[in-house]
């Protein structure tokens, strides 16, 4: 070796992509730190969420958890009907209520959506007639749709442009049996029972007369349970039929008001709702504290605060006059 190239020092050569030296590792390590980090992150929130839980919260997670799903071993986890086989029998019941709830909601939506369309086209064939000739034109604001405790609750009312029935009488209007057309068409695919409800206004029929709101209610109760059978809706699927006449007024103050003369239609629960999980579907979910203050159950014997008393019902007018 020469002189020159003993005293010479050694260049190193960049580093190229394969080779060893300080990004052997690559971005592998990134990878890694951001898993571990997004698992710390759950585990924490985990453990913050069973420490600010109620014991039924906790209880009510873990129904959720155990609810294996529709599959379980590449196969279906129901056995034979829908309404039998051991993996059924152990779902829980709160299972089986939010089952329903989506079911009765989807068929809450659909109805609304057919109501919206009928309404349309009723309006559009009605174009150039008179006021109230169309079917179904206008109807859809007096509809009122909704999910209750008790199931699917179906409320239309009066209105002082697109009355239901003739006044005084139970002879049904086109508007009201198109929409009821509606109704059964899209509650004849399900399997529960059926209440159907009917009221009236407070204004009274002459003194003496042997026809009052009670018989008007039944009777609107009746020709409306009446359209629902002719158009799918079976007869054994109506538990009752009953008519209220002016005794449960949707609005007290003005006894009068077209809104007090409505016919309402439930379907009701096949899984009622458990007490532990009964309230409104839309309410949230209450008792959540701070992290590290302890769980305090509310006192069995505490009476609930009392509520200033109600003032009493306005009377209705005395005057006599057809009933609505």
């Amino acid at each position: 070796m020469s002189k020159s190239e003993k005293g010479s020092p050694r260049r190193r050569g960049p580093h190229t992509e394969g080779q060893h030296g300080g990004g052997h590792h690559g971005g592998a390590w990134k990878v890694a730190y951001a898993d571990f980090t997004t698992a710390m992150m759950a585990f924490f929130m985990l453990l913050w969420i069973l420490a600010a839980s109620s014991p039924q919260q906790k209880h009510a997670i873990a129904q959720y958890f155990r609810n294996e799903g529709p599959f379980q071993d590449g196969g279906s986890s129901m056995t034979g009907d829908f309404d039998g086989g051991p993996a059924f029998l152990e779902m829980s019941p709160a299972s089986s209520v939010m089952a329903e709830t989506n079911t009765l909601e989807q068929v809450a939506q659909q109805l609304g959506e057919a109501l919206q369309a009928t309404t349309g086209q009723g309006a559009s064939d009605s174009a150039g007639e008179g006021v109230g000739e169309g079917a179904g034109a206008g109807l859809k604001d007096q509809v009122k749709i909704s999910v209750t405790n008790e199931g699917l609750v179906i409320e239309i009312a009066d209105d002082p442009e697109d009355e239901l029935f003739a006044v005084g009488k139970a002879d049904m209007n086109a508007a009201f049996g198109q929409t009821l057309d509606d109704v059964a068409a899209h509650l004849k695919t399900l399997p529960n029972a059926v209440r159907l409800e009917g009221y009236t206004d407070a204004r009274q029929y002459p003194a003496g007369a042997p026809y009052t709101n009670w018989e008007l209610s039944v009777d609107r109760a009746n020709a409306a349970r009446r359209r629902l059978e002719t158009h799918g809706l079976a007869r054994a699927r109506f538990q009752s039929v009953v008519g209220y006449g002016d005794g449960r007024l949707a609005v007290p103050d003005a006894p009068l008001a077209p809104g007090n003369r409505r016919i309402t239609i439930t379907v009701l629960r096949e899984n009622p709702m458990p007490p532990a999980i009964a309230g409104p579907i839309e309410a949230p979910v209450q008792g959540f504290r701070p992290l590290g203050e302890p769980y305090v159950p509310p006192q069995a014997g505490s009476a609930p605060a009392k509520s200033a008393p109600a003032p009493p019902p306005t009377p209705a007018p005395a005057n006599p006059g057809l009933g609505h």
